[in-house]
């Protein structure tokens, strides 16, 4: 015989179960509805003039520096091998661009800093997106590779160049009715040298080797990596702000059950746990 509280628990997992799902259907068509206002929207995006530095490669991890100060003090990069390579211009050009052509694709009405005093201008809702800081870091990180043989386990230590970029948004709404007050939003990816490795055992004496090539990290594969973090980047930009509208029209009991992304492609809406900004 089934008691009230096994009753009651299935009746509250049903319910809850419901409520996710027309909670989740809400939060698509509002997402929609969203993407397909974003042209009322009018964005001036503005870049730091300079990267912040980390070179973790060095013996001691100095604060971070801009690439102007290595010039007077080469220690900097000691024992870095894509920073000595790399300056402002080859990672701020490749992320800049993207991030202003992907964030137009989302409809958004776009200005950058040389039409800053056509936007002062406008009297609709703006908003101005500031990307506060833009931060490198050059690191080497460690991968074990292992195979048992019989009852022996023979494993290889691999070395490998890391790279991390980091950024940091401001967004300040500007002619919009009870505006909210967004905190800093970050956002961090890291790229490291491909790898390709296996073991092997020469037949005669049954000697166990490793065969190990690693294709490293150049400049070119950093810039890719910048521009891919600009188009990225932009479109966390758009989902937040799109998820900031939905959880304002939603119930207070629905507001962040789920954390939405939206496709300008292929007009997608759909969910995400990580795939976003961090809010600090």
């Amino acid at each position: 015989m089934k008691t009230f509280k096994t009753v009651f628990l299935r009746f509250s997992l049903v319910f809850l179960a419901a409520l996710l799902m027309v909670s989740c259907s809400t939060g698509r068509k509002l997402a929609r509805q969203y993407a397909s206002n974003a042209d009322s929207l009018s964005v001036l995006v503005l870049f730091p003039p300079s990267v912040f530095v980390v070179n973790k490669k060095q013996d001691v991890t100095q604060e971070s520096f801009y690439f102007a100060e290595t010039l007077s003090d080469t220690l900097l990069l000691q024992n870095s091998v894509l920073l000595p390579l790399l300056d402002d211009e080859q990672l701020l050009l490749p992320f800049q661009t993207a991030y202003l052509t992907e964030i137009s694709r989302y409809g958004f009405k776009v200005y950058g800093a040389e039409k800053m005093d056509a936007f002062s201008s406008l009297n609709g809702p703006s908003l101005q997106i500031n990307v506060a800081q833009i931060e490198v870091q050059e690191y080497e990180t460690e991968y074990e590779d292992a195979i048992s043989v019989g009852n022996d386990v023979y494993t290889k230590q691999i070395y490998l160049t890391g790279f991390n970029l980091g950024a940091w948004f401001e967004l300040s709404p500007i002619n919009q009715t009870n505006a909210q007050h967004f905190p800093v939003l970050f956002a961090t990816n890291d790229i490291t040298d491909r790898w390709n490795g296996y073991f092997t055992q020469r037949f005669l004496t049954g000697e166990i080797q490793y065969k190990l090539t690693i294709d490293s990290l150049n400049v070119a594969d950093i810039q890719r990596f910048a521009a891919y973090l600009g188009r990225l980047y932009a479109a966390y930009t758009f989902d937040y702000l799109m998820n900031v509208r939905i959880n304002q029209q939603l119930p207070e009991e629905e507001r962040g059950i789920h954390y939405y992304r939206y496709d300008p492609y292929e007009k997608r809406v759909f969910k995400t746990l990580s795939d976003r900004f961090t809010e600090l």
